[in-house]
């Protein structure tokens, strides 16, 4: 079956800012942490877009954010044609977040039966009297049985605990899924299903996925677009298979040499890229290009003041990337 692409988010020059919290004797209140500064982002329907960086980097308060559980500094979210920033049910209604740690985001001393009835009925999806059959079904869809809607949470292993999380988040047909680091608190031998679990359901139900992770292999395989961000901006984006074969932004560069990869024979050993220090503070991100400070490519370059003095923007380039970088030809070239 065919299905027309559509919009089912578009993310407009969003910034959050939080207000640094009073510290001392005195009462001295920090510099405010931006934590986005102008993201612009469109997914589609049936689009699995794949959000990657280091931890600090804004990953999990875009996701946040989208869903509204952190407030917006400025910018505009419109979900499906239609603003649903100021009707937090119908947003809901329309987007569903799965979380890392599957048992938090479960209610210990609700049965499983009872935390999926509840947007059911909260939304009013399906009838009083067909929620219990419903509830039967999401669990079958997910590999459970209807029976485990009589236990808790904590008679479930990790694994099953993030089926649980799933089938809530798929319970009212939302239009997206916003998945972060939805296996990286999983055995590695329970990772591959929950992954075939939710591209599966993002197929059969045309879904978009925002998919946030620190895997780029796992990215790669599960995603058609890959978006890196770095110091809450965007700072490449691009379909999966053009960024992992040829970056357009030496942080790009940099977490793809850092991906182990099974050497053949005779082929060639690229060492990874070690970038110096640690990601710089949110309270004070560098002048210029914010990632001049530890750019391989920076020092390759000669250190090029307009690098130092210039924010570069998040141009369009060919093969439907996107980059901010003045140097995206050479980014490559490590």
């Amino acid at each position: 079956m065919m299905h027309v692409r559509r919009p089912v988010l578009e993310v407009q020059g969003l910034s959050v800012t939080f207000a640094g919290e009073t510290v001392g004797a005195f009462g001295k209140r920090p510099k405010p942490f931006r934590a986005l500064d102008e993201i612009d982002l469109t997914l589609n329907n049936g689009e699995a877009l794949g959000l990657i960086g280091e931890s600090g980097s804004g990953k999990t308060t875009l996701g946040k954010a989208i869903v509204g559980l952190v407030p917006l500094s400025a910018g505009t979210i419109t979900l499906e044609a239609g603003d649903a920033a100021a009707d937090r049910r119908g947003r809901a209604r329309k987007v569903q977040m799965v979380f890392q740690d599957p048992y938090a985001s479960l209610h210990p001393r609700q049965t499983i039966g009872q935390t999926l009835a509840e947007p059911l009925r909260i939304h009013k999806a399906v009838p009083a009297d067909a929620i219990d059959h419903m509830v039967a079904q999401l669990l079958e869809r997910v590999g459970l049985m209807p029976h485990h809607a009589l236990r808790y949470p904590q008679h479930f292993s990790g694994g099953q605990r993030q089926r649980i999380a799933i089938a809530r988040a798929i319970a009212i047909e939302p239009s997206m899924i916003i998945a972060d680091e939805p296996v990286s608190a999983l055995d590695v031998s329970v990772q591959a299903q929950i992954l075939n679990l939710l591209d599966d359901l993002r197929r059969e139900r045309n879904m978009a996925m925002l998919f946030i992770s620190h895997d780029l292999s796992v990215v790669r395989h599960l995603c058609q677009r890959i978006a890196v961000m770095y110091l809450g901006r965007l700072v490449e984006v691009a379909p999966a298979n053009a960024l992992t074969r040829r970056p357009a932004h030496p942080y790009t560069t940099a977490l793809l040499s850092a991906v182990p990869r099974v050497h053949a024979g005779n082929a060639p050993v690229h060492k990874p890229i070690v970038l110096a220090g640690d990601i710089p503070s949110h309270a004070a991100i560098p002048s210029g290009c914010p990632f001049h400070t530890r750019c391989w490519l920076y020092d390759k370059k000669g250190k090029p003041a307009q690098c130092r003095n210039a924010r570069p923007p998040l141009a369009q380039h060919e093969d439907g990337r996107q980059s901010a970088c003045f140097f995206p030809k050479e980014a490559a070239s490590a």
